[in-house]
């Protein structure tokens, strides 16, 4: 089966910041571009952060992880495609895969747990909420 189309696809131009003395883009950037798409990626599908929010939660870091499998350099277009991987009652969490023209140089994953915006906390992701992060299968032809 094919995997599931991302829910998300963020774009970032690698800037003369995000590089090292030879140009290329510093490890310490990625979980940087990985934050940055998971905030469009909510947007695209709340259409903001701040609905989060208006449900009474926040998203916090509980795990990540990162491995590099190639570079960019700057002037660079990385590709990041969000997927959800898997969704838990308290958490969500996302994967990324970060490529240059196509050639895979990061993937990674963030487990997000949901946290009351009052009492901060571990809480359920409200069932509203729940049904933007649905893991979708591509829809299969007849045979």
């Amino acid at each position: 089966m094919a995997p599931a189309r991302p829910a998300h696809v963020h774009r970032v131009r690698v800037r003369p910041a995000d590089c090292d003395h030879r140009g290329v883009v510093h490890s310490s950037r990625f979980p940087l571009f990985f934050e940055a798409a998971t905030v469009e990626t909510l947007r695209s599908l709340l259409g903001s952060y701040k609905e989060l929010e208006r449900n009474g939660i926040e998203f916090v870091v509980e795990e990540s992880s990162l491995r590099f499998l190639g570079s960019a350099r700057f002037d660079d277009l990385v590709k990041i495609g969000v997927r959800v991987r898997s969704m838990g009652t308290t958490s969500v969490t996302l994967a990324f895969e970060a490529d240059v023209d196509g050639t895979p140089i990061a993937t990674g994953w963030n487990r997000y747990v949901a946290v009351g915006t009052l009492e901060l906390r571990n809480t359920t992701i409200p069932e509203g909420v729940r049904r933007v992060f649905q893991v979708r299968e591509p829809a299969r032809r007849g045979t």
